[in-house]
């Protein structure tokens, strides 16, 4: 079984958005978490900062659940309306937080988001 990203998953930000649609509803995921997978997948795109950097540059009409990625620790780093926006999108999911952090149990780590990875490329989906 290969880990290797999917052949059209060509640019840092087809990987990103690829891996952010992977992150199951009801959970989140940190930008470093994203980073670190798509590393142990082959495919260095910098790290945290440009995970971040990808998801900012999203288009409107994007489909990609950019609210699931979060700063470290489960801190929502937007502090304008796209926070609350983030935020209500989170609870609205079943995302739980105590005192302005996002639950640990919310949050998926490597492990569990490489496992994703896996389950979808053995069903061939």
């Amino acid at each position: 079984m290969s880990l290797a990203p999917d052949p059209g998953e060509g640019t840092p930000g087809d990987i990103v958005r690829s891996l952010v649609r992977k992150i199951p509803p009801g959970r989140a995921a940190t930008y470093g978490t994203v980073g670190r997978v798509a590393t142990a997948l082959g495919r260095p795109i910098g790290g945290a900062r440009t995970v971040a950097w990808i998801l900012a540059s999203l288009r409107g009409d994007d489909q990609t659940p950019w609210y699931r990625v979060v700063g470290a620790g489960g801190i929502l780093l937007l502090k304008d309306r796209r926070g609350a926006l983030q935020m209500r999108r989170l609870k609205d999911e079943g995302v739980r937080f105590v005192q302005g952090v996002i639950a640990r149990p919310c949050l998926i780590d490597d492990v569990e988001l490489l496992s994703t990875r896996r389950r979808r490329l053995r069903s061939g989906t």
